[in-house]
């Protein structure tokens, strides 16, 4: 008897168990009645939404004899029986490796993710499930390992597991991915991305410490954000082929700064052709030959960022030449531009900027605002301003939960003669706040000015 048909057996009896005025007879008709009306099922697969109708799955255990499904989000290294439920949205594989047959899998719920690793002879019998991306499958009687490079649980289903198909899922697949520009503006980690091609690059040879190695620098772009995707050696192939404009969405991927890398884990799951937006999307966000006036410089972890001006609006230039300071010009051949929370950047490539002695300076608007302006104004939202005021009070530092994770924020008040604004500042800009002398004079540049749940002006540091 094959383990599927084990496992089937010992639902069934947990099932009987669990419904005593259910015959054996009507529960297998209603399994054969879902298996008529769904191919995609396999016997367990229909068995177990059989059991969920039923309600057998509404507390969390029933004295031992049928356990729930775990949610993804709660899974911990170092469970040695685990049954989950949700939606393939990356699969690859099967491989060879060392001695083992494997195949990945990428499932998610509306808690989380998890990587599901398939091993030996498990391989061969979810093979002939016939998966695609955005069926929903149950996973029983996994066990969970740490991933090393991120410290994350992942699912592996050995001989005792069993993988049962139920049906279609209820979420698209490509959901799961977070745009480019989400992740980046999420900070350094490992996430599953939804890009699209900017330049497919080329491949080259370069010297490392273990010999001549082959590489391609993919250029990505996001609703917002711009990143460089390294693609070495056995991975080149499955990005070979790419297109211009063509969305990708590759799992597992690590964001560092603004590159990106595969991991041992990505997956190149779905791939979907250029199409007129996306071309005109690309063509739109190009900038060339354009001459600015460097108004500031700033470090980021990225790198230098000049903010500068055209004489009619201020952008981000990232990354920029060494050395550049504050009125400065610079030649931009190369860059994509994105506009996120009415902010603009200018990322440019390789050597796409360069600084230059212009035939005429230009000159900077103006962008110094009154307190007693932003309460008047009627301006819903100003950008990239400077502002000016005492420091009259705060609040300590505290966390908020955002769905990147917890960061530091403060509350603050500035005054300038009889008008005052309230401000938040954010992460890093948190402790700098927290960091000066209340009744201190202060200067705040660049910054948003937005109203907020009370209809008042707030300065977003």
């Amino acid at each position: 008897m094959s383990e599927d048909l084990r496992e089937y057996s010992r639902l069934l009896e947990r099932v009987l168990a669990r419904f005593p005025g259910l015959s054996r007879e009507e529960l297998e008709a209603m399994v054969e009645a879902k298996l008529r009306e769904s191919k995609l099922l396999n016997r367990v697969g229909a068995l177990l939404l059989v059991a969920e109708e039923l309600g057998a799955f509404k507390e969390r255990e029933d004295v031992g004899e049928i356990k729930s499904y775990a949610k993804i989000g709660g899974l911990v290294p170092g469970l040695r029986d685990v049954s989950i439920r949700g939606v393939v949205y990356a699969m690859a594989g099967p491989v060879e490796a060392g001695g083992h047959k494997i195949l990945r899998l990428k499932m998610g719920d509306e808690t989380g993710s998890v990587n599901v690793i398939i091993w030996d002879e498990k391989v061969e019998e979810v093979n002939a499930l016939g998966l695609k991306l955005g069926d929903q499958i149950a996973v029983l009687h996994g066990y969970t390992r740490e991933r090393v490079e991120t410290g994350r649980p992942e699912l592996h289903v050995g001989a005792g597991g069993v993988v049962a198909k139920l049906g279609e899922g209820i979420k698209d697949p490509r959901s799961f991915y977070l745009d480019l520009g989400e992740a980046l503006e999420a900070g350094d980690g490992v996430y599953d991305v939804k890009a699209i091609v900017l330049d497919v690059g080329e491949e080259r040879q370069v010297s490392t410490r273990y010999g001549e190695a082959t590489l391609r620098e993919l250029r990505l772009v996001g609703e917002s954000g711009e990143a460089r995707l390294t693609i070495w050696r056995d991975r080149i192939g499955e990005f070979g082929n790419l297109e211009v404009g063509e969305a990708i969405y590759v799992t597992d991927l690590r964001i560092e700064g603004s590159r990106a890398a595969l991991t041992p884990r990505s997956i190149l799951a779905i791939r979907e052709k250029p199409t007129e937006e996306t071309l005109r999307m690309i063509q739109e966000r190009k900038v060339r030959e354009l001459i600015l006036r460097v108004l500031d410089v700033v470090e980021k972890r990225a790198g230098v960022v000049a903010i500068a001006t055209d004489g009619r609006e201020v952008v981000r230039v990232q990354p920029c030449p060494s050395g550049v300071k504050p009125g400065d010009h610079l030649l931009v051949r190369d860059a994509v531009r994105e506009v996120r929370r009415g902010r603009v950047r200018l990322l440019c490539f390789g050597s796409g900027v360069e600084r230059i002695e212009p035939a005429q300076p230009i000159e900077p608007p103006n962008r110094a605002v009154k307190l007693s302006e932003v309460v008047s104004s009627r301006d819903t939202e100003l950008t990239d301003v400077i502002v000016e005021g005492i420091l009259y009070t705060k609040t300590q530092p505290f966390k908020v939960r955002t769905r990147f994770g917890e960061v530091d924020k403060v509350g603050f008040w500035i005054r300038d003669g009889d008008t005052a604004v309230q401000g938040s500042a954010w992460r890093s800009k948190a402790m700098e706040i927290a960091g000066i002398e209340e009744g201190s004079r202060i200067r705040l540049k660049w910054v948003s000015i937005r109203m907020n749940v009370f209809n008042e002006p707030e300065i977003q540091l």
